[in-house]
């Protein structure tokens, strides 16, 4: 018994580990999206008047500034969501080397790691199912 407790430990922490990373990853895709945005809005805003009312929402509120104002805030965030993606990347990569860690350490083989010889004969087998004659 020792030894399946073990096992599901080991199997417990891969599944954290995994479900860590891709948390991690949906972060940096969330931030990428709200960068390509900011992204948008200064290259709408640039072009403008320095000088031209502007509307910024700012949480539920509505403000009134001058299209430099506005120009510099969203410059200002785009650039800390850029700083906040690098971040996570660093975390990514330390998430992804300490999952490999895991999978090397405790010799697990994943689903992929099995060769294909199981999904050459399911394709051999729909292939000779798919030739027959059709009515």
């Amino acid at each position: 018994m020792g030894d399946e407790e073990e096992a599901q430990k080991i199997l417990q922490r891969l599944q954290a580990l995994k479900q860590q990373r891709e948390m991690i990853i949906s972060k940096i895709t969330e931030l990428d999206n709200e960068h390509t945005e900011h992204t948008l809005v200064i290259d709408t805003l640039q072009p403008l008047p320095p000088e031209r009312r502007c509307f910024r929402m700012i949480g539920e509120v509505l403000v009134e500034r001058t299209n430099v104002e506005v120009l510099q805030a969203v410059m200002q965030n785009r650039d800390m969501l850029k700083r906040a993606m690098e971040e996570f990347a660093e975390q990514l990569k330390a998430k992804e080397r300490e999952l490999l860690d895991h999978i090397k350490k405790h010799n697990i083989r994943q689903t992929s790691d099995i060769p294909r010889a199981q999904g050459r004969t399911e394709e051999q087998a729909e292939q000779r199912s798919a030739s027959g004659v059709l009515v």
